[in-house]
């Protein structure tokens, strides 16, 4: 596996796992919810960073 289509796959994970956890801490009431909903952001903007730049082309 090449590492362009690894860090996609990765940066993939990230946001469904972040994206889970926004709307789970939600939905099931989680009592620190600022707390979930900070580590979700930065889930997200993790992901969206790795799936931005792996490709050979100009990072987006």
């Amino acid at each position: 596996m090449s590492r362009e289509n690894r860090q996609l796959r990765i940066g993939i994970v990230f946001l469904v796992l972040a994206g889970a956890l926004l709307f789970g801490s939600v939905v099931f009431g989680v009592a620190q919810l600022q707390v979930a909903g900070a580590v979700a952001v930065l889930g997200l903007a993790v992901g969206a960073v790795l799936v931005g730049t792996a490709g050979y082309e100009r990072p987006v």
